[in-house]
Formats: structure tokens, sequence, C-alpha cells
């Protein structure tokens, strides 16, 4: 009934909890003697369990964790609820080393036959420039439609722009990190024939490396709201201490440069033209809006010195001498909200990130396919000159 291909143990255990409960109460109807006796003791047994079960079923009505705000949907256009699918654990499968998704299709999203949120591979046309975007949730469309998603957004802006050459790939993968993303890219780089790649990364990588992070594991307590909320709450007491220690040590080696190092190799040895292109997060942004502003300050409450392991991170991965290009600042000159939650945008968001990256991009493609372009003098002028 949920769509999910595998159930989470909170559901697994509430079920069986109340189910129990119902096949004694069942029970007792019929039963006499000594036998109700037995069947009332069970009951009286069970009680506290169900009790709990049932406080359970309520805090996850009332998303009791989140009374602690880290998840704001309502500025999101499409709020017709994100596909139980891609919610389940099984929405991934392991393929020559990787986690991809399965093939799946529904709700304007396609998952292809080779796990990716894109087209199949086609012949490559004559003149035709192909451009991959990697990253994590972001990049993949993390409760979006595939239309407003970031790969399909940039190569509707190229196509406006009379670029119609040029074609865009999503090979976003959720809880990626830099070195997930290189691998995805091994992977289908010369199937898809790719020319030219935006690493779309840095917040996975940042997140992963904060103590007690912030993208929890699958663990069985985290099912539970009721774990969930005293979790948080605990887990806030004890991370300010290990950030203070973590902060100097992330300053001298920055395991987010490492990976943007070992992807920049790859695509000088690989002949592509690469970018990295570092996420906008809310605790980057100058100051929040309208209801960004509740989510902030919940961050912060959690996760006391974010804001700085991220500044602290980017800031060593943007002065290493890599193309990379530090996007925490694309939304300061806005005064509407993006964020939904601490990494995640809306449609908007996407929009004005997509403009950002289509004009790196554009700075890479070769004479022969900005002369196929609608692009000013200046435009023109300028590519030559990076180039």
């Amino acid at each position: 009934m949920t769509g999910w291909l595998n159930l989470s143990p909170r559901i697994m255990i509430l079920s069986l909890t109340f189910g129990a409960f119902l096949l004694l109460l069942g029970g007792a109807v019929p039963s006499r003697g000594r036998m109700r006796v037995i069947v009332f003791y069970l009951l009286m047994l069970s009680f506290p369990l169900v009790l709990l079960a049932a406080i359970e079923a309520i805090a996850i009505a009332f998303r009791l964790a989140d009374r602690l705000p880290l998840q704001d949907m309502s500025i999101l256009v499409n709020r017709n609820g994100w596909p139980a699918h891609f919610m389940s654990a099984k929405r991934k499968v392991e393929k020559d080393g990787l986690r991809l998704y399965r093939p799946w299709k529904g709700d304007g999203i396609v998952i292809n036959e080779l796990g990716l949120r894109t087209v199949l591979p086609i012949p490559k046309r004559s003149g035709e420039w192909r451009i991959a975007i990697t990253g994590g949730s972001v990049a993949f469309g993390w409760l979006m439609r595939d239309a407003d998603t970031i790969p399909v957004q940039m190569q509707e802006m190229l196509h406006e722009r009379g670029l119609l050459n040029v074609a865009v790939y999503n090979f976003g993968i959720d809880k990626a990190v830099i070195a997930d993303e290189l691998g995805v890219l091994k992977q289908f780089r010369k199937i898809y024939e790719i020319d030219q790649v935006i690493f779309l990364t840095g917040n996975n990588d940042v997140a992963f490396n904060y103590p007690i992070p912030m993208i929890p594991s699958n663990g069985f307590a985290g099912e539970f709201e009721l774990m969930k909320l005293v979790g948080r709450l605990r887990a806030s007491l004890t991370r300010l201490q290990k950030i203070n220690e973590l902060l100097p040590k992330v300053a001298r080696h920055d395991p987010l440069l490492d990976g943007l190092i070992a992807a920049d190799e790859y695509c000088h040895v690989s002949a592509l033209r690469c970018d990295f292109v570092l996420q906008p997060a809310l605790l980057t942004r100058r100051a929040p809006i309208g209801p960004e502003i509740k989510l902030a300050k919940t961050l912060r409450q959690l996760y006391p010195r974010f804001d700085e392991l991220y500044t602290t991170m980017y800031r060593t991965a943007a002065s290493a001498g890599l193309p990379v290009h530090d996007f925490s600042d694309v939304f300061d000159q806005s005064d509407e909200p993006y964020f939904i939650d601490a990494v995640h945008l809306n449609e908007a968001g996407n929009r004005q990130l997509v403009t950002r990256i289509r004009d790196i991009a554009m700075l890479r493609f070769p004479p022969a396919v900005i002369g196929a372009g609608s692009l000013s003098n200046h435009e023109r002028v300028w590519s030559a000159v990076v180039r």
C-alpha cells in the first residue's frame, strides 16, 4: 500500500505490535475460564508496548522530531509529495562497485536502465557537445520532478540561446561525495561520450565530515521518531566539543580537496573540460529569508559551527589553483527564500543556480559550439580569452 520496496523497521514493529494486541484482544472475547485469565494477563503485559507504539505513531503523525524544524517544503511549487519508492533503501542497487538506482518510471520521474536519472545514450551527432552534471541529491533533483532538475533546466536554457547542439546529462546520485561522483563519471564517460563535466559538489563531503554526521546512517534507532528526537538533542550537546577539535585539523588537511585533486587529474588524463561548483548551503547564505530563518536557527542549535566547517573546507578547496567556483553567495542578492532544508532548493532556487552554472559551462565551449549559438560579442570574446 505504501509503495515501498522494503518496509522500514519502524513500520514493521509498529504493525506487529498493534497486530499482536488485536489478536490477543480477539482471542479474549471467546475464551473462557483459565484461558481468559491467561489472555487477560497477556493483554496487561502487552499494554505498555501498545501504549508506547501509539505514542510513537502520534509522534510520527506530528513529525515530533521536526518540531525542531529541519525542513520546510511550503515554498515548493510541486507539493504533491515525493514518491515513496525514493524513500526506500531498495531504490538503489550495487552495480560494478557503484550504488546506482533501480530503473523506475512514474510521477514525472524516469530512471533509465543504466541506473541514472537521464536519457539513455544514443550515437553522438556531428558537432554535438555533451555535458555531464555530477553530484549528490541536489544534482540528482531530490524532491524535484525531472523538468525541474538542474541538468534538464540547463539544457533548456542552452537550447533557448540557440545552442541546440549541446546535450546535458544527469549523473547525480543522492548521498554521493566527490569520490562517488568521480566513480560514476569513470563508469559512464565513454558510454555517453562526455566532453565536459560540472561537478556540483561539496555539501555531502562537508556534511559527512561533521562530528556525528548531519547525514545520518540508516541505523535502527534513527528509524523511530522518539529516539530521533532524543538523539538530536543529545548529539547537539556533544558536537560543539568535537567540532572545536575538528576545525583546525580540516584547515590543515581538507578531505574535500583530496577528492577534487583526484577528479581534476582524471579530467586532464581523459581530456575532459571540468569545473567544480561548490554548492550553496542555507548556513552560508548571508541573510536567510522567510521560512529559512527558522530552519537556520534550528541548524545552528543542533549543529554548532557547521557554517564554519563549510567556510573552512570551501576556502581551502577554492584556493588550491583548481577550476573551483564557490557558489556560497549565489543567493545573497535575492530577497526570495530558496532553501527547503540545509541544502536542498525549491524550483526557483534551482533555476537561479542553473543560470550561474550555465555561465561557467559556456566558458569552456569550443569555438564550433559557441559559433552555433546566439551569443553576444562580449560573451564570445570572454569565452575565447578563458580558453
